[in-house]
């Protein structure tokens, strides 16, 4: 993969430098951590889409649109609820 040079202030890269040295890596791998963190636009809208889908077909009464557009963390509530429903029903299996 070809690198690239950012350009930061003195500071910035100073700050990213002892974070860098502070986890044992370097700063290109911190700000490729970070970016792989991020979701962008197109990637927020995808995963809410998907996510409103999967209450469809596995809710018996899913929220609305409107409902989830109004409610902070819905889908992350979602996904954590489904999550544990699926350990739970593994370990059952063991």
């Amino acid at each position: 993969m070809a690198n690239t040079t950012i350009q930061v202030t003195t500071e910035t890269r100073d700050h990213l430098a002892q974070l860098a040295a502070e986890r044992g890596t370097t700063i290109g791998a911190l700000v490729a951590a970070f970016s792989a963190s991020q979701l962008t636009e197109q990637e927020l809208a995808e995963r809410q889409r998907a996510g409103r889908e999967a209450m469809r077909q596995h809710l018996p009464d899913p929220p609305s649109d409107e409902d989830l557009a109004s409610s902070t963390g819905a889908l992350e509530r979602f996904y954590a609820v489904a999550a544990e429903q699926l350990l739970r029903d593994r370990d059952a299996a063991a």
